[in-house]
């Protein structure tokens, strides 16, 4: 004969599993909102990095000398923007965003996105459970094994 010992969170009177979720919940949603709003940022940023580079480099004055510094500072604006907002950095003198940095910078926050997407998820098993129950461990009673051995 076997006896299964088993692990229960929750009750009737303590439901610990839709507390826990109800926070969850809250928490996650909040969460999701804020890594959405994350996600069409630095989506806006990565798209229009190489516009911001070209308004910079289209700059046009009297003064020649001043018009080059004016241009690069307008470069190291947009340069500084894209890190701010995705992490990405672009490399010594280049103007334009690499296609592997494009996406790395984009997968960032859509991956967390979808990170809390599935805590979400998770959170309202949690909350829709009353009671959570694990088994444990397996016990095999003695007298299963004692007639085991006499049929031997």
């Amino acid at each position: 004969m076997k006896k299964i010992i088993l692990f229960k969170i929750g009750s009737k009177d303590a439901q610990l599993p839709r507390l826990v979720g109800a926070f969850l919940i809250i928490i996650s949603v909040l969460m999701l909102i804020q890594s959405g709003a994350v996600m069409f940022d630095s989506w806006s940023a990565v798209k229009e990095f190489n516009s911001c580079v070209d308004k910079a480099y289209s700059i046009s004055g009297d003064v020649v000398g001043l018009d080059a510094i004016l241009s690069e500072l307008k470069y190291q604006d947009c340069k500084n923007s894209l890190y701010q907002i995705t992490g990405a950095q672009v490399v010594g003198g280049k103007t334009f965003l690499t296609s592997r940095q494009f996406w790395t910078a984009f997968a960032t926050p859509v991956s967390i996105f979808f990170a809390w997407s599935i805590i979400f998820l998770f959170a309202l098993f949690l909350f829709n459970s009353a009671a959570i129950v694990v088994p444990v461990e397996q016990i095999v009673l003695e007298q299963e094994i004692i007639l085991k051995k006499k049929k031997k």
